[in-house]
Parts: C-alpha cells; structure tokens; sequence
C-alpha cells in the first residue's frame, strides 16, 4: 500500500526569526530600500520600521503561498489548516507529488513553506511526525 504525500507548510515563523530576518545576515535588497527610503540601515532601524519590512515581506510570502494552494487544490490536494501551519495531502507517493507540484512551476514555492532537512531536502510528513 502507498503512503499518501503530505506537506506541513508553514505561514510564517516565530516574531522573533521574522524580525531577524529583516534586520540580520544577508537583508534583500529591497528591505534595504524600505530602510533607506526612512533614513535608517538595517543595523540600526528602529522597531516600526523593521515591523514595517515585515509586513511586506510576510505579504509576499502568504500571495505566493496562496497561489500554491490555489494550485494544489486545482490538482486535488487537500488542505487542512491546523494551529500554527497547513497539512496538504493527496493520494500520490511522495516522489509523484513532487513531481506534480514542478510541473504546476510550484514546487519551488511549496520548498519554502515545508520544512526541511538539515541537506536542505524537503521534509515529508509522516505518521506520528504530524
């Protein structure tokens, strides 16, 4: 019997790793822009506007993954919200879904949302692990 694919995707991250999202390592450079345009750097912008580069970050993220749903349940997965992420499910094996979603152009999308592996290899939901 095969295991039906599932993916835990996830909206977004704690307050704390999205605010540090924006203001640590390798900001994008749009976020640099938003700094900018209000006379700050990312080292030294204060709360709001840090809030503010994640309000546009986090808009961008939850289109995008809007759009993976919208995908998903056209393809007939299905999505069940839960606390703090989504479950999606369909009937193929795990290697069949993946392939569906690249062939929809949104398995990239899907990778961002799941979680992963420490070789960077999306982590498929099983079982207990839910």
């Amino acid at each position: 019997m095969r295991q039906m694919a599932t993916l835990k995707l996830g909206l977004f991250k704690t307050p704390r790793d999205e605010l540090a999202d924006t203001v640590d390592g390798d900001v994008p450079e749009w976020i640099e822009r938003i700094y900018q345009s209000h006379g700050t750097t990312a080292t030294s912008a204060p709360a709001s506007v840090s809030v503010l580069a994640l309000s546009e970050s986090l808009g961008f993220r939850l289109r995008k993954l809007a759009l993976l749903l919208s995908k998903m349940e056209g393809l007939g997965w299905s999505i069940r919200p839960r606390q703090w992420d989504l479950l999606a499910t369909t009937d193929l094996g795990e290697a069949d879904a993946a392939a569906q979603l690249e062939n929809a152009g949104v398995w990239i999308i899907a990778r961002e949302h799941a979680p992963r592996d420490e070789r960077g290899n999306v982590r498929w939901s099983r079982g207990l692990f839910l």
